[in-house]
């Protein structure tokens, strides 16, 4: 059986330790979940040189790197893929047929509560 992977971002700064795009890096480097960051952050990333950033699959990351962030990828997509989709009522059964003309004519009569 194989271990389950998800696609990774491990990103590393130079320095001891560097913020950019709200979050703080190391040089020990850590491991981001795909879709962690928008657009804008990535980019702001990409850019910076005191970054590195490398795309690998989470069995790959080497020793050392902080992989906090991903242990709930993981672990989310290990149970997307032993859980099969769930049906929906109107998919396992046919819908009940109720009452629906008692219930029309009990809203449409005109009853004031006084009696004559």
């Amino acid at each position: 059986m194989s271990k389950l992977a998800i696609a990774v971002l491990v990103i590393a700064a130079s320095v001891p330790s560097f913020r950019r795009a709200g979050t703080t890096f190391t040089d020990a480097g850590k491991a981001f979940p795909e879709g962690y960051f928008t657009e804008e952050q990535l980019n702001a990333i990409h850019k910076e040189k005191k970054l590195s950033v490398r795309e690998m699959q989470s069995d790959a990351i080497p020793e050392g790197v902080d992989t906090s962030l991903i242990s709930a990828a993981l672990t989310a997509a290990a149970a997307e893929k032993k859980t099969p989709a769930k049906k929906t009522a109107s998919q396992t059964e046919p819908t009940k047929q109720t009452g629906a003309k008692a219930t029309d004519k009990a809203s449409t009569t005109n009853d004031t509560g006084a009696s004559a």
